[in-house]
């Protein structure tokens, strides 16, 4: 998890944001308990095209604690603004993964309030349909205790891994532990907040924007199927882009990286 992977750290309004590479701009959104680091299998392929601009919302990775009291209005205003001001009026494109791709939809609908839309939007494995009721995934916790060695907690982050973000258990010693356990530590907001809420849909009608879905054919949190997901996709968006992609879970872009790299380069390439 290299920092020069995501390139030179800037400031904004106290959200980090990192730049690699040259051309038009990459905006990538991370998903929830996560950061930048939800991208280090994309970032390499996406800048030999893109300027890929990865930022640490508020309260995850290198960015600023939002207040306990902040309101998500507020909260999202927050990351409006940053993104604004970062972009100064260049074009620019956006991905947002999961409770990102949420998040993504929100910024994206006070951007075109404001006149700045993004031109295109990836969502990957995107939150924003509402709280899953009747969905259950178990979880077993992975927190140091007394009883609980570090191999056994790369162990459990594992198996928790192969069950609500992977299609396949990672080895204890893949890099996916890794990125979680870090990501897991420097988490101080709660992105059910955001996730939970039946506003992504209504937000991408609000801005505009040409639209992107890429959803894993084996997502547990796709809720009660990616199948279904697709169908409420296209009677809201008949001429969006959604694949359903075979073998991958909820991090697509992690576990299935070549193909989300070519969709995304694909995509966004194209001329606005």
């Amino acid at each position: 998890m290299d920092p020069q992977l995501f390139g030179p750290l800037h400031y904004v309004s106290g959200l980090a944001f990192r730049v690699t590479g040259a051309g038009p701009m990459l905006l990538l959104i991370h998903g929830g308990s996560g950061s930048r680091t939800h991208w280090t299998r994309n970032v390499d392929a996406l800048a030999s095209r893109f300027r890929v601009v990865t930022m640490d919302l508020p309260g995850f990775g290198e960015s600023a604690t939002p207040a306990a009291d902040m309101t998500l209005d507020s909260y999202l205003d927050w990351v409006a603004d940053a993104i604004q001001r970062f972009t100064n009026g260049e074009p620019f494109d956006m991905a947002g993964f999961s409770f990102g791709g949420a998040v993504t939809g929100a910024v994206s609908a006070l951007l075109a309030q404001r006149g700045c839309p993004p031109a295109r939007l990836s969502l990957v494995s995107p939150a924003g349909f509402g709280k899953p009721e009747g969905r259950t995934i178990k979880l077993e916790k992975a927190d140091r205790g007394p009883c609980q060695d570090e191999q056994q907690r790369r162990e459990v982050t594992a198996r928790n891994l192969g069950r609500w973000m992977l299609a396949r258990e990672p080895l204890p010693e893949d890099e996916a532990v890794d990125i979680h356990l870090h990501n897991i530590a420097h988490t101080r907001f709660d992105s059910r907040r955001v996730s939970h809420r039946e506003t992504l849909l209504a937000d991408l009608q609000e801005s505009g924007s040409s639209l992107q879905f890429l959803l894993g054919a084996a997502d547990p949190l796709i809720w009660p199927s990616p199948q279904e997901r697709k169908a409420v996709i296209n009677a809201a968006f008949p001429s969006a882009r959604v694949q359903i992609v075979d073998g991958a879970g909820h991090w697509l872009q992690y576990e299935a990286s070549a193909t989300i790299n070519h969709a995304l380069l694909n995509f966004h390439s194209q001329e606005h």
